[in-house]
């Protein structure tokens, strides 16, 4: 009898120790409990990018609770953003009679970012992204009839299509970004 319930302990610890060292914020090392992020560096042409991915960033990293973000002074890792490049490429092409007519554009958006742990003095990782969104000719995505974003769903269906096409492209592609980004911290070891 006193066997079993040493066993039956032995088994409740093991269960209970390997359990609550999962945490949410995923592998992120245990003695990085803050960082600073960077301005973000814009090498593209689209002057507005850059402010519309810091917001989406620091919203998305906020509300996820991943890390607290600090002041470079008191920081113990750093976030930097390179925008290297933002373009607009044909996607879909309908044949006319004396030329080609561009139907679909998609947008990417190309940075590279690296996340560097201050205490160590080495980087966590340095990954280039590269997202993108789909926008078609007409004055309104949300009845373009298009997945502006690959997710499956169109239009008034989908609550990230809205507004002026290229915009709401552009928004999409830097939400994708800025979601990679903060999977990458999350599964960094």
């Amino acid at each position: 009898m006193k066997s079993i319930r040493y066993y039956l302990l032995i088994i409740f610890l093991t269960l209970f120790y390997s359990c609550s060292i999962y945490s949410l914020k995923g592998t992120i090392p245990n003695h990085i409990k803050n960082m600073y992020i960077s301005p973000i560096i814009n090498k593209s042409v689209d002057q507005e990018v850059v402010d519309l991915l810091d917001d989406k960033l620091n919203e998305l990293l906020i509300n996820q609770n991943i890390l607290e973000i600090v002041n470079y002074d008191t920081a113990d890792s750093k976030l930097e953003i390179v925008v290297l490049e933002v373009s607009d490429f044909p996607y879909t092409l309908s044949k006319g009679e004396q030329f080609e007519k561009v139907n679909e554009w998609k947008i990417v958006i190309k940075a590279n970012v690296v996340w560097s742990d201050f205490k160590k003095g080495e980087e966590l990782f340095n990954s280039n992204v590269s997202e993108w969104g789909i926008y078609g000719d007409s004055i309104d995505i949300s009845n373009d009839g298009l997945d502006n974003d690959g997710d499956g769903f169109i239009d008034s269906e989908d609550s990230n299509e809205l507004g002026s096409p290229r915009e709401a492209a552009k928004l999409i592609a830097i939400n994708k970004i800025a979601e990679k980004i903060s999977t990458k911290m999350i599964s960094t070891w």
